[in-house]
């Protein structure tokens, strides 16, 4: 499958910098559009998400979002079902805003954006569900181009036993369009089997692993786990 990707935004929390995102600038999460009331209640996951969607957008002020994660704000979930086991009440707002999609809808809440609004969620490969399903509705015609978003938080503790993959804060975000001849372009591919990925502590999440590969635009990059494999190719300046 060829697309074009623009907006490209990658947001890794400061103190997880990885050696092999070097090229990128850290910045604050800006979320100075958010009105202060709101921002006050928003979870970590939940800023990553909204500050990479804001950057991504820019000039698209109406625009179809696909958005995934393989937990969603699975640190806003693990505190709910802890106070289900200490038997307290729920906060009616934290489950309203702990659901998988609640990251979009705050976002086209605040941007006004009546726009089709996708959440996925694919365990390893949801970033590439994301990025298929999203490719799938620009080739069809149904929408001209989409904006592709992924968040993820580091697991609570208790859950870190179960970990696949290194924990780490990030959102990435990037507008993805139709190719075009005569266009700079990426083509993905799925290989057959799996890989080697290595020690399930070492290997980076796929979002980031695509995150590298379409900033750095070489001419091939692997991204793989334990289960898939893909090979992403540029073409063009």
């Amino acid at each position: 499958m060829k697309f074009v990707v623009n907006n490209l935004c990658l947001w890794v929390a400061p103190e997880q910098q990885i050696a092999e995102l070097g090229q990128h600038t850290y910045c604050d999460l800006d979320l100075s559009w958010v009105a202060p009331m709101q921002r006050r209640r928003l979870s970590p996951f939940m800023k990553m998400a909204l500050h990479t969607l804001q950057q991504a957008q820019a000039e698209h002020s109406h625009i179809a979002i696909n958005f995934s994660s393989r937990h969603g704000d699975l640190p806003k979930t693990a505190h709910l079902l802890h106070a289900l086991v200490e038997e307290e009440p729920l906060s009616p707002t934290a489950f309203g805003l702990s659901v998988h999609n609640a990251a979009t809808g705050i976002f086209s809440i605040i941007k006004n954006n009546t726009a089709p609004m996708n959440a996925i969620a694919g365990g390893q490969d949801s970033v590439i569900s994301n990025l298929i399903d999203g490719y799938a509705r620009i080739q069809s015609g149904i929408e001209n181009c989409i904006l592709v978003a992924h968040t993820e938080s580091v697991l609570p503790e208790e859950y870190l036993p179960f970990a696949d993959e290194k924990q780490i804060d990030h959102s990435v975000a990037f507008v993805l369009s139709p190719y075009v001849e005569g266009e700079s372009y990426f083509e993905l591919t799925k290989l057959s089997g799996s890989t080697d990925a290595g020690n399930t502590d070492s290997v980076l999440p796929l979002s980031i692993q695509l995150a590298q590969a379409l900033s750095s635009k070489e001419s091939s990059a692997l991204l793989s786990h334990q289960q898939s494999a893909w090979m992403l190719q540029h073409y063009g300046g």
